[in-house]
């Protein structure tokens, strides 16, 4: 009885040092008993070792994900899109990535939906692209309507669908609040720009441009410091400008860091302070 007792104890204590981060080598026998969270956890613990190895990895998490945890059929997705641990093989990254999305995974209806956009885990299909973002959407999952608002602009801004701008100015501005910056940026580039059949509106165009420069988008804070510059949307201001092109140049957007070195070449000292003084007012206001 004592033996059988001790033999428990070690049996116990075993498991638990396992399940602190051992990392052991998959088998039938090792799997026994374990749960889908215990499973993945094991398929950390071998991506975590200093000399990861995605292939026992892959076995783990391919038992966590017939063991129902969403995130185990993602990573599994990965590590076949990768072909890390396991052959690369587009078919069943996309399978797991559909059983993910199933798990309650919603945002893998975005990896799906570039997948068929890009063609390079599967054939490319414009149609199934678009399910997934629109699926994604139909969940209210605000990054699908970004995405799917993206290719959209991209398609009109190539002079393809241009009707279907429009489309994407619907689909973004349910959006903006849960992703102020991309969709600000999207919207500023919409109007500024009259991509498609969204007629070129510089009031709103300014509008958006300032709102996306303000949460730090160094490309729209080169467009805001040209269009103070040439007052085009809104009255204008040099020292502003100069403060919005410096804040782009030193976020490392060029354009921005153009119209900075013409602003200093051009303004008097005192102009050239003051938007100075504004821009690291602006930066460690942020900071």
């Amino acid at each position: 009885m004592k033996n059988t007792l001790i033999l428990i104890l070690l049996l116990t204590l075993g498991l638990a040092l396992n399940a602190h981060g051992e990392a052991l080598p998959w088998s039938e026998q090792a799997t026994a008993g374990r749960d889908a969270k215990a499973l993945e956890s094991m398929a950390h613990a071998h991506l975590d070792k200093e000399d990861p190895d995605p292939a026992q990895a892959a076995l783990w998490l391919e038992s966590a994900a017939k063991a129902g945890s969403g995130t185990a059929m993602a990573h599994l997705a990965w590590l076949h899109a990768e072909g890390l641990g396991v052959k690369k093989d587009g078919e069943q990254a996309v399978y797991w990535y559909e059983q993910a999305v199933d798990a309650g995974e919603i945002q893998h209806t975005l990896s799906l939906g570039w997948a068929y956009l890009r063609g390079d885990l599967v054939p490319r299909d414009r149609a199934l692209s678009e399910a997934w973002f629109h699926k994604g959407i139909d969940a209210d999952y605000p990054q699908a309507r970004v995405a799917l608002a993206s290719v959209l602009i991209a398609d009109a801004f190539g002079g393809q669908h241009p009707e279907r701008a429009l489309e994407a100015e619907a689909l973004l501005q349910p959006a903006l609040e849960d992703e102020p910056m991309l969709v600000s940026y999207f919207l500023a580039r919409l109007y500024v720009e009259g991509i498609g059949d969204v007629e070129r509106d510089m009031t709103r165009g300014f509008a958006y441009t300032r709102m996306a420069a303000e949460l730090g988008h160094a490309q729209m804070q080169g467009w805001l410091g040209r269009m103070y510059a040439d007052g085009d949307g809104v009255e204008p201001d040099p020292a502003e400008a100069l403060k919005w092109a410096s804040l782009a140049a030193a976020g490392g957007d060029t354009f921005g860091n153009r119209t900075r070195l013409e602003l200093e070449a051009t303004l008097d000292d005192a102009t050239v302070g003051e938007g100075r003084r504004r821009a690291v007012e602006w930066a460690q206001a942020r900071h």
